[in-house]
């Protein structure tokens, strides 16, 4: 036998490198630690006497996270070392006092809580899972991707042996249409899909400082991921990473440079005609705005032959409907139709817009997606500062700031690799060893609003969102 056809290939299991990448500009603290300074004193004299001036007992700190810990010890506490556990208001009620900051409850917006802002700088910075040892004391239901809960029956067994390489979870996804046949005439010409080792791109926004792109483009290539801009300036040299979305401006230029996968507004049907023709051997996506007739849209786009849809939102995750609704509904009412029309199997479905934690990347697959875009979550990650609401596309009040590409890189790279061990985790608890047997199975998640209204129909109170 042959030496070179004897020998094993090499397996390489998919995993995202993390180290910190800490904030470069200073973040609020999340607690405001206080003391009663005379009765602190006062404690600090009577146990001087009752231990005998013992220093081990009378210095010690009630503070594992080193709170305490400063020179001055509970007079000046440091307050970026709390995390909330309380320990020193259990201990000394009479004396310590804690809650949350004026500074962080400011942070965000209607959409961009104080806490998930947080999160998504502690991801990016630290590129591990947040935990939370107190335990979550939140509601267990709300709107939109917070009002959708996994199943987690297998939890029983170790979920983390995905994470840790004991057992292979497949994070894959392919973008491109599948052939239902095989046209020996055009075999050699018709696009091949493309494999995403993890369900996440970057979505296109606008007005961003070349070093945010730069950092974007860096991140992409070393995920194995693309990015997605209506200016090919901006990425020009990822352009193998690069999806561009095509205009009349940008037409001759996508045609020359032949990227792999190209985008389009779904409602310019002669810009469809142009690149399919011109393009062969190209993934031609439909970029399809969420509304109500949006699955009409998609079954008559699949139907003429696109490759994929990229169906978007708003960054609050809110569709364009008179009456919106949530990214989550109208994604399931469109790869619903697209199912019962037969042709869902045929095209990838993108869904981007209110994408902002790891949760919701899996949710969004189980309405329906095959893989998610990111967007303001990006910038969040890269500190940008909030100067007001987020919601539209085209003047959304997030300003960038500057910054170095390789500290950009690092932070999405970090934001990257603790979803994909998020999503992992979710899958192991589901008992999936594939990230594509999730899409559309909305049997894996109960509804909060359907299961008010199964238990407590005619009440108005407990049916009401």
């Amino acid at each position: 036998m042959d030496s070179e056809t004897s020998k094993p290939s090499k397996y390489e299991r998919f995993r995202i490198e993390t180290k910190p990448a800490p904030h470069v500009y200073q973040i609020p603290n999340k607690f405001d630690v206080s003391a009663k300074k005379l009765r602190l004193a006062a404690m600090l004299v009577h146990e001087a006497f009752e231990y005998k001036l013992n220093k081990e007992v009378v210095l010690s700190r009630p503070c594992i996270y080193g709170v305490f810990g400063g020179r001055f010890g509970g007079f000046k506490p440091l307050k970026h070392k709390c995390v909330g556990c309380m320990r020193c208001v259990q201990e000394y009620p009479h004396i310590m006092a804690v809650k949350q900051s004026d500074e962080y409850k400011t942070l965000g917006d209607s959409f961009w809580t104080p806490e998930a802002v947080f999160t998504i700088w502690n991801e990016a910075s630290t590129g591990k899972i947040p935990v939370k040892g107190m335990g979550y004391k939140g509601a267990f239901g709300g709107e939109g991707f917070d009002g959708m809960w996994t199943d987690m029956s297998e939890i029983v067994r170790p979920t983390r042996d995905g994470v840790y390489g004991r057992e292979y979870i497949s994070t894959c996804v392919d973008i491109g249409r599948k052939p239902t046949r095989v046209d020996f005439g055009k075999i050699d010409q018709s696009p091949s899909s493309v494999q995403v080792p993890v369900p996440i791109i970057f979505d296109d926004l606008p007005a961003l400082e070349f070093d945010v792109w730069n950092a974007v483009g860096k991140a992409a290539r070393k995920l194995g991921t693309f990015f997605v801009t209506h200016d090919q300036t901006r990425g020009e040299d990822y352009r193998e990473r690069m999806i561009p979305i095509v205009d009349d401006n940008s037409l001759d230029e996508t045609l020359e440079k032949r990227p792999s996968i190209v985008e389009y507004d779904g409602e310019r049907s002669d810009l469809s005609e142009k690149l399919s023709d011109s393009l062969q051997s190209s993934i031609v996506i439909a970029r399809v705005p969420l509304r109500e007739e949006s699955g009409l849209v998609a079954c008559k786009l699949a139907r003429e032959g696109v490759h994929g849809l990229h169906l978007y939102a708003d960054y609050h995750g809110q569709d364009y409907s008179e009456d919106p609704k949530h990214i989550s509904e109208s994604l399931k009412e469109v790869h619903q139709l697209l199912v019962k029309e037969g042709l869902r199997d045929q095209v990838t479905i993108i869904a981007s817009g209110g994408i902002t934690l790891a949760e919701h990347v899996p949710k969004a697959i189980i309405c329906g997606a095959d893989l998610v875009g990111i967007d303001t979550t990006v910038l969040v990650a890269l500190q940008a500062e909030f100067l007001g609401e987020t919601q539209k596309r085209g003047t959304y009040k997030l300003r960038p700031r500057k910054i170095d590409p390789a500290w950009g890189t690092q932070r999405l790279v970090n934001l990257f690799g603790v979803w994909h061990d998020q999503l992992i985790e979710i899958l192991s608890a589901m008992g999936m060893r594939d990230v594509r047997r999730l899409r559309g199975d909305i049997g894996r998640s109960m509804m909060d609003a359907e299961l008010r209204e199964h238990s407590f129909k005619g009440i108005a109170w407990a049916t009401k969102n």
